[in-house]
């Protein structure tokens, strides 16, 4: 089991994770970070029909997540990239995630529930930097059955082939004007 670094997570999988009493596990064994707005995200899930709180500030107080911002005019630039295909996908949190990881020299792994992130990593030829929260329970030894679909490597390898697509046959980016 080895430790996984340099992990942005976007705010369904903090859900899903809360959500499967997996969340202390994995950030015990991960270098866990999170876009700002994606601690806004997550703020809370559901168990047997009553909604729980999720309080991220222990973890942030004690270092145990990062906590990263993006300035506005970076994400505004990243978004400003794509087409409405594209763009109209986005949503806060994974607009400043998918900035980050775009915008750093190091080499950060993001894993998401949502269809467009790994689209537009497979559209800017980053599909290396995708990861299923079934991959990454996998890598440190805590495989759970009966993930959702969105949780699953499959779907991630489903998208993000979809954006590789999209590159070779030039959709997905805005046109540059000449």
């Amino acid at each position: 089991m080895s430790r996984l670094t340099l992990l942005i997570l976007d705010a369904n999988v903090v859900i899903h994770l809360h959500e499967f009493g997996l969340w202390s596990r994995l950030i015990a064994a991960c270098d866990v970070h999170l876009p700002r707005t994606v601690v806004g995200e997550a703020d809370y899930y559901e168990q047997d029909g009553e909604k729980r709180v999720i309080d991220l500030r222990p973890e942030i107080d004690q270092r145990r997540i990062q906590i990263f911002d993006v300035p506005l005019p970076d994400i505004i630039a990243f978004r400003n990239r794509f087409d409405p295909l594209y763009v109209d996908g986005l949503d806060p949190g994974e607009s400043e995630a998918l900035a980050y990881l775009c915008n750093r020299a190091d080499t950060f792994k993001i894993s998401s529930g949502d269809a467009i992130v790994y689209r537009v990593l497979g559209r800017l030829n980053r599909s290396d930097q995708g990861i299923s929260l079934e991959e990454i329970l996998q890598s440190i030894g805590l495989q759970r059955n009966q993930l959702p679909w969105s949780c699953r490597r499959a779907f991630r390898l489903k998208y993000t082939t979809e954006g590789e697509v999209d590159a070779i046959q030039g959709t997905g980016l805005k046109k540059r004007k000449k």
